[in-house]
């Protein structure tokens, strides 16, 4: 059987891209603006720059460091952000209009109302993690074990002050260490003065790479991140302290990625064994290595409804805490945002994680 040529596999993702433009950015914001009576090409051009929205993000406003191309780029996002719900409500004043239950005017004001109350929460929702607090018990422990985990903070899509907002409240938590699982950068050329406040803290920081520092200047983002007092792990392992390993996996496209780097790593029983990977994919390999506890983000847990039930399709521990024998599985719905600055049904967070040793291991 003949490969199909590479032109065909762009062709297609092309296709669909414009099809998924135009169920979700075109036809609802279009009927949308009939319904209230807009024409003319200031509408023409208003409806072009909403179809067109998410191109403008990914290409000439795909790199930003001014705050205003910032606040630029984050306006245009919205509009992604809101189509699931707009396209929701516009198919249900389709099924009103059908059954002449209300003008069309009408229906374009009731959803307007709605949208213009789901703006503000999104927003407040995507701007301000909350702690979510994870108890532990594992026998291996000589004294309890603080851990806080940050992920998917995307640094570059947002701002610094964003990040000086995430370590406040790191350092409010007072853990013994800082664990970051990826996406922590997803742009190239973030200034070394952005990460500056992660020397501040004042305690140790380990981070692996997610897909975004893949995507951008990563060997350039490693050296940055090591400058701020960071301890990188590239498929290596670091002792925290006397009874703590903490072993870091780099990401990869593979569900192998796991099986094929864990088994060499030094793993001992007699160690509390934590892995941090940042796609929860694989990771009944962390149990067969012998890790009692591994923490994942990448799933931001779908961010905007409905997409998290495509994301859950991918990645079946989507959120939440899961276990493979002795072993926990913790994945994070992530601290920042990608794209939209913006969540529904889901929320941006700040993992603090306490690992207590029983009680007769403790006597």
């Amino acid at each position: 059987m003949s490969r199909r040529p590479r032109w065909w596999a762009i062709g297609r993702i092309l296709v669909l891209a414009l099809i998924l433009h135009g169920v979700f950015l075109g036809y609802p914001f279009v009927r949308l603006g009939q319904w209230l009576g807009l024409e003319g090409p200031v509408w023409l051009l208003l409806a072009a720059l909403i179809f067109f929205s998410q191109l403008i993000c990914r290409w000439p406003l795909r790199q930003v460091a001014h705050p205003a191309a910032r606040f630029l780029k984050q306006i245009l996002e919205l509009f992604l952000a809101l189509s699931p719900l707009v396209l929701v409500l516009v198919v249900s004043a389709e099924v009103g209009l059908y059954f002449e239950l209300a003008t069309p005017q009408r229906l374009a004001v009731g959803i307007l109302s709605i949208v213009l109350v789901a703006l503000p929460y999104g927003l407040y929702r995507g701007s301000r993690p909350i702690v979510q607090s994870l108890n532990l018990v594992d026998d291996r422990l000589k004294r309890d074990l603080h851990l806080v985990q940050i992920t998917d903070v995307h640094i570059g899509s947002r701002s610094p002050r964003f990040l000086k907002q995430v370590l406040r409240i790191v350092a409010q938590l007072q853990p013994d260490a800082l664990c970051i699982t990826g996406d922590f950068i997803d742009q190239t050329g973030v200034p070394p003065d952005a990460l500056a406040p992660l020397a501040t803290l004042g305690l140790p920081v380990f981070f692996v790479t997610g897909n975004h520092e893949r995507y951008e200047d990563t060997e350039d983002i490693i050296v940055r991140l090591q400058s701020a007092g960071v301890r990188v792990l590239r498929n290596q392992s670091v002792r925290l302290r006397g009874d703590v390993m903490i072993h870091g996996v780099e990401d990869a496209d593979s569900d192998t990625q796991l099986a094929q780097v864990l088994p060499t790593l030094t793993v001992k029983d007699t160690d509390l064994n934590l892995l941090l990977y940042h796609r929860p994919a694989g990771l009944e390999a962390a149990a067969d290595a012998g890790m009692q506890l591994t923490l994942s983000g990448h799933t931001h847990n779908g961010q905007i409804m409905p997409f998290n039930l495509l994301v859950r399709r991918v990645f079946p521990k989507i959120k939440g805490l899961y276990q493979t024998g002795s072993c926990w599985h913790y994945v994070s719905q992530g601290t920042g945002t990608w794209g939209p600055v913006f969540r529904m049904g889901s929320v941006g967070e700040v993992t603090s994680i306490v690992m207590t040793p029983t009680v007769s291991s403790s006597i």
